[in-house]
């Protein structure tokens, strides 16, 4: 098997703790808060306090919440319900996904995922608003990249507009975000952005709503009793920035077991995906996580941090240059990466 293929065999059944996974208990502040705002400016001092903020939470439990961010997020969660409760049964057949409807047979990644009896979870997921019928890209039919198909406007009014500009935004937040993970590894901090381009990142946003159900259909439950609605997974991509309603929900594994991520609904929610692992060499780690099954009603809409399809950057040991025997990885090109690590963790939990 590849290196993004599960090294272990974890499923919504059934519990391993990795025997390489690092102690991360050590730190008592679990998942910390980082103010971000330096990102954006010329304070070379504040980006390396930053940097080195980011680090110390990448080597302990995996997970941060960044702060100052710019992004209205009370307006996204408005945005997101508002479009889930108007949606019609039509609308999200016309606008579904390949695997809903086989009709739409370019639409692999973006489109409608509907409910199902058994996952009762709404989904919209949508990409790069730069993929236009002629770009390259699209032009090539290059995997991972599709037109986006929308929700008519005249039910829907701005929704479109505000998605797009909410995608470029993230862009933006993000690309900041990546000067302090390049600073952290010990890089000049444009290290990322030859390869995390506006025109071709493969980047998605995913609009997820969890309803409260009367009477709801049985879930999976884990050796420890945990009721899941997502089992223990790695994220494919290069990093992921979480917004969610305040609704506990997130659990990181640690040397003890599985422990609870606290909630925060006004600062984004940053770990690391199987792409950063691989260039760092495990330094970095995309730690194991899941979803607990909540019955409230709540939002969670991560942005997928991809890079671009024809991407390799060469793996690295990060901080100083020391001498030692271990032997690099060889460079993954990304849109190999990304379409088979999809697909493993489609067949492992489900289609997301």
């Amino acid at each position: 098997k590849q290196w993004y293929q599960r090294r272990v065999a974890i499923t919504a059944g059934e519990e391993v703790i990795m025997a390489s996974q690092k102690k991360i208990d050590d730190d008592p502040q679990f998942v910390p808060t980082i103010d971000i705002s330096p990102l954006f400016g010329h304070d070379e001092s504040g980006k390396l306090e930053v940097a080195k903020k980011i680090d110390k939470a990448c080597r302990g439990s995996g997970f941060f919440y960044i702060s100052n961010h710019g992004i209205d997020l009370d307006l996204l969660y408005k945005t997101s319900t508002e479009f889930h409760m108007k949606i019609n049964e039509a609308e999200k057949k016309r606008i579904a996904i390949a695997a809903w409807n086989p009709e739409n047979k370019k639409q692999i990644r973006n489109g409608y995922q509907p409910a199902t009896a058994a996952k009762p979870v709404d989904m919209f997921c949508y990409l790069n608003p730069e993929f236009s019928e002629t770009h390259p890209a699209i032009e090539a039919r290059l995997p991972g990249h599709e037109v986006n198909v929308w929700p008519e406007e005249e039910e829907h009014p701005g929704f479109r507009e505000y998605c797009e500009e909410y995608y470029r935004n993230m862009y933006y937040v993000t690309a900041a975000l990546l000067k302090g993970f390049a600073l952290a590894l010990g890089k000049d901090e444009c290290f990322f952005e030859e390869c995390f381009k506006k025109e071709d990142t493969l980047s998605s946003v995913v609009l997820i709503r969890y309803p409260y159900l009367d009477s709801y259909p049985p879930v999976i439950k884990a050796k420890d009793g945990t009721e899941l609605g997502y089992g223990a997974h790695q994220d494919v991509d290069l990093i992921v920035v979480l917004a969610q309603t305040a609704v506990q929900n997130l659990q990181a594994d640690t040397d003890t077991g599985f422990r609870d991520v606290p909630p925060s609904d006004q600062h984004f929610l940053v770990n690391v995906g199987t792409y950063m692992d691989y260039l760092t060499h495990g330094e970095y780690r995309a730690v194991w996580h899941r979803v607990k099954h909540v019955n409230k009603e709540r939002l969670s809409i991560p942005f997928f941090v991809n890079l671009g399809y024809s991407d390799a950057v060469v793996p690295f040991y990060p901080g100083p240059i020391v001498k030692h025997n271990r032997t690099p990885h060889a460079p993954l090109k990304y849109g190999d990466y990304l379409k088979n690590g999809l697909v493993e963790l489609i067949t492992s939990n489900g289609q997301r």
